[in-house]
């Protein structure tokens, strides 16, 4: 597996995605029989491109203000997953072993199905990008179940296509650029108020990856509903990547990113696909 790297910068951190283009026009968009399984609706991602995540801490007073019903937060301390970075972070600072982990993952592929709609585009450049970001809780008498603080995707028929499907999500953007003065890619994301500028590069090997990556959260959606998430990616490889992430912006996710005492990037994973199951 890729080495992970982490660096503790207030407000800068490495982070590294594969290099696929993100444009700013919308994808193409079909509408299909819809995908649903004996749990639920059913997302698919086809042709996984990249997907990586940021780890960072919440404070616990801003995580309790997205407390979902019958949830419960799970403190830095006692998260069995958490990883050896920012375990270290809590052992040499306790006052951080109270704080939230939490994580801003994105993943892209040639087109995703989300329900009726199948999203994708006549130019291989474009990529569909899928994105949450969530934080550690348990579902009280039950078992790890993230919760999603904000979930968002690239392209406006790709908030449309959610909605259809009764899940809250908003439009994210992005655009790719070569960086002056060396073969660094710079990507620039916009999600709300907040806006990450990466710089960097792929290296190493790339290793293959034995099994699937899992997660089980909970998100909101339309008119009150909470959907109850299993994501399941099947990537192929995975691989390191080296660049800094510059964090702008005054929103809840920009602030969020910047109060954290450590935040790291684990490597990104590409080839395979997956999906996601909604169930009420």
């Amino acid at each position: 597996m890729a080495a992970e790297l982490l660096v503790r910068t207030p407000g800068r951190l490495a982070l590294g995605l594969a290099a696929v283009t993100f444009c700013g026009a919308w994808p193409l968009a079909s509408q299909e029989p819809a995908a649903v399984g004996a749990q639920g609706l059913v997302w698919t991602l086809e042709n996984l491109q990249a997907g990586q995540c940021v780890r960072f801490l919440m404070n616990p007073g801003v995580a309790a203000k997205h407390l979902r019903p019958g949830t419960r937060l799970v403190r830095a301390d006692q998260d069995q997953s958490l990883h050896q970075s920012l375990k270290s972070v809590v052992a040499e600072q306790s006052e951080f072993a109270t704080w939230i982990p939490a994580s801003l993952c994105f993943l892209y592929a040639d087109a995703m199905r989300l329900g009726r709609w199948r999203l994708s585009s006549k130019d291989s450049r474009r990529k569909q990008m899928l994105g949450t970001w969530t934080m550690a809780a348990t579902e009280q008498g039950g078992g790890r179940r993230d919760i999603v603080v904000d979930l968002f995707g690239s392209g406006g028929d790709f908030v449309r296509a959610a909605e259809a499907g009764k899940v809250r999500a908003r439009e994210a953007r992005s655009a790719v650029s070569k960086a002056p003065g060396g073969e660094n890619d710079l990507y620039d994301i916009r999600i709300g108020r907040t806006r990450l500028i990466w710089n960097g590069r792929a290296v190493g090997d790339s290793a293959r990856v034995d099994g699937a990556v899992e997660e089980r959260w909970l998100a909101r959606g339309a008119s009150g509903l909470f959907w109850r998430g299993q994501s399941t990616i099947r990537p192929v490889w995975s691989r390191s990547m080296v660049g800094v992430l510059t964090v702008e912006g005054n929103d809840g996710l920009a602030n969020a990113l910047k109060g954290s005492p450590t935040r790291f990037v684990g490597p990104v994973y590409y080839g395979g696909g997956g999906e996601i199951r909604f169930a009420r």
